[in-house]
């Protein structure tokens, strides 16, 4: 059986935008939607803020217009639900000539990237850090639409690793759209991601003046990544390889952030991300 083609399908549903609007602005507010949408599935405190912008953007739509931004997401949900090993919207954004070529904006391919990724895999190390931590953090300072990130998290499962609840993801990019890109794919896969949008040259993470999203996963396992020694403060702390991740302990330590109904009775990886993307589609198909 042949497996459906969601990038063309991804097209087709775009180019009904293409007599009222520019395909870049219909590709980037279908990033800010589907951003939304999935921030707002948990309790965060940018929660009202960004419900109004998602109304100001759809609402500059016609209401069959309104209807497509939902399809769109439904497609890049179905695509990575059947493989997970890819740069799904690296590669539309490429596939649509939206990458800024005067910026020198070119992702790299997947393929690469999971070379990478496994030969950079902290075997040396790993077990030492999930004793002492219970989790390996990884760093993207330019991460585009997050293959590398993709790429890590695929390599973690086959070293054994539950990556949805062991190892944190930093990203961050100094284009909007790209950080965009990346915290969709990262949020859909069930990664616990902050992913940050500034210059990682003058401002890495953390930097209070720069715009963090913080994936649905990450308010799961935040309890996880917590140190014991923040006190209810942030932390900054360094991770295996050197990089800075930041650390935010809850009010207690011990107590989870009851992300979603039933979030507590995750089981194995699979069914965590499983259970999380039924959330979606419901939210998609209301």
């Amino acid at each position: 059986m042949k497996n459906k083609d969601y990038k063309k399908e991804f097209c087709t549903l775009m180019e009904k935008f293409a007599f009222s609007y520019s395909r870049w602005q219909v590709w980037n507010d279908f990033l800010s939607l589907s951003s939304i949408s999935l921030a707002n599935v948990a309790p965060v405190p940018e929660k009202e803020e960004r419900e109004e912008k998602y109304h100001s953007i759809i609402n500059s739509y016609y209401e069959k217009e309104q209807e497509i931004f939902p399809q769109l997401l439904n497609l890049v949900v179905m695509a990575l639900e059947e493989n997970p090993r890819q740069d799904f919207l690296g590669s539309l954004y490429h596939h649509l000539e939206l990458h800024q070529e005067q910026k020198g904006q070119f992702f790299t391919p997947y393929h690469i990237c999971e070379f990478m990724a496994e030969i950079q895999f902290p075997n040396k190390g790993t077990d030492e850090m999930m004793k002492k931590k219970h989790y390996i953090s990884v760093n993207d300072p330019a991460c585009g639409a997050g293959a590398m990130l993709i790429a890590f998290a695929n390599a973690a499962k086959r070293h054994g690793i539950n990556y949805q609840k062991h190892v944190l993801f930093v990203a961050q990019d100094i284009d909007r759209t790209a950080a965009m890109m990346c915290y969709i794919q990262m949020s859909l896969l069930g990664c616990p991601a902050v992913v940050v949008i500034g210059d990682s040259l003058t401002k890495p993470f953390p930097n209070s003046d720069n715009e963090a999203w913080y994936t649905p996963f990450y308010y799961l396992n935040q309890w996880r990544f917590a140190s014991k020694k923040a006190e209810g403060k942030q932390e900054y702390s360094g991770d295996i390889t050197g990089n800075g991740v930041i650390t935010v302990i809850l009010d207690d330590p011990n107590e989870n952030i009851k992300l979603l109904e039933g979030a507590d009775e995750y089981g194995s990886l699979e069914k965590q991300r499983e259970y999380f993307l039924e959330i979606i589609k419901q939210e998609i198909s209301l």
